[in-house]
C-alpha cells in the first residue's frame, strides 16, 4: 500500500507556505527574477506577486528583495530568512517522506503498525533541537568527531563512538538533529577552545528558586535554551540583550536520525 501527503505550513489559521510557493521562492533564488521564476512555472506574473505579498502578509518577513536599474537593470533574491525558511519545508518534506516510506511496510498488520508508531512518537526531555546534514566525519580508533551544519553561519561538532555511527548509519550528505540538554550549555564573555561556541545575544532570563533559564539567540535566529545555577550566572554579570557566547562540549551532544 502505497501512502501519500502534502505538506502546508500555516500561521495564525492563515496558509503561508506549500510546495508552489516553495518552488517559486527556489526559482526566484535561481534566476534573480520573479518574472522569469512565474514563466518558468507557466503562472502569471500577478499570480507570483500574489503570492509573495500573501506570504509577506502572513510572516511578517521580508522574503524578496527587489533592486531596480543599475549596470545590470532590475532584480530580485531572497532574503536570509526566505532561504531558511526553504530548508526548513526541504528538511521537514524529506522527513515526512521517509516517515511515510517507513509506515508502507507496516500497514499489512494493525498491532504491527501501533507498535511501530509508538515507538516513532518518542519523545525527548532534550530542551535544544537543532536540526542540520552531515558536512563532515573525522574518525579516530574509538570515537568520531561529526560536523553538522545546522546553517549557512553555525556548524556544530559532535562525539560519539564508531559503533553508534555504525548502528545509525550517519554518513555524509544525511540528515540529522542534535539534541543538548539545557544545563550543558554554558555561558561565558569569551570563546573557549575545543568546545561547541555560538554567538549569541540573551533574550530573555527567567528565575526559579536556585536556577536560572537563559533564552539565547544567534545571529541566524536560532535559538538556545541554558539553565545555570543562579550563583554562577550571577558572577557572569550579565543582563537581557548582552552579547556572550553559548558552548558545549561535542560529547554533551546526543545525535538522532
Amino acid at each position: 500500500m502505497h501512502i501519500d501527503s502534502s505538506l502546508w505550513f500555516d500561521k495564525d489559521n492563515r496558509g503561508f507556505l506549500g510546495k508552489g510557493r516553495i518552488e517559486l521562492l527556489k526559482n526566484i533564488d535561481k534566476y534573480g527574477s520573479l518574472s522569469k521564476a512565474a514563466k518558468i512555472m507557466k503562472m502569471s506574473y500577478k499570480a507570483a506577486w500574489d503570492s509573495l505579498n500573501e506570504m509577506k502578509s502572513v510572516s511578517n518577513d521580508t522574503l524578496v528583495i527587489t533592486s531596480t536599474g543599475g549596470v545590470g537593470g532590475g532584480g530580485s533574491r531572497l532574503s536570509s530568512i526566505a532561504k531558511e525558511y526553504i530548508k526548513m519545508y526541504d528538511l521537514l518534506y524529506e522527513s515526512q517522506h521517509e516517515f511515510l516510506k517507513a509506515i508502507e511496510s507496516h500497514t499489512k498488520n494493525f498491532s504491527d503498525l501501533q507498535t511501530f508508531l509508538q515507538r516513532s512518537s518518542l519523545r525527548t526531555s532534550a530542551r535544544n533541537q537543532l536540526f542540520g546534514k552531515v558536512h563532515n566525519i573525522q574518525k579516530n580508533s574509538i570515537n568520531s568527531k561529526i560536523i553538522i551544519s545546522i546553517n549557512e553561519e553555525i556548524d556544530i561538532t559532535s562525539s560519539i563512538t564508531n559503533r553508534s555511527i555504525k548502528e545509525l548509519g550517519i554518513k555524509k550528505g544525511i540528515n540529522i538533529f542534535v539534541l543538548v540538554k539545557a544545563p550543558w550549555v554554558k555561558i561565558s564573555t569569551s570563546k573557549k577552545s575545543d568546545e561547541n561556541q555560538l554567538n549569541c545575544h540573551i533574550q530573555k532570563i527567567k528565575t526559579e528558586t536556585n536556577l536560572v533559564e537563559i533564552t539565547l539567540q544567534t545571529k541566524s535566529n536560532l535559538k538556545l535554551i541554558s539553565v545555570l545555577p543562579l550563583e554562577i550566572f550571577q558572577m557572569l554579570h550579565v543582563e537581557k540583550n548582552d552579547k556572550v557566547v553559548a558552548s558545549f562540549k561535542p560529547s554533551d551532544t546526543i545525535i538522532g536520525i
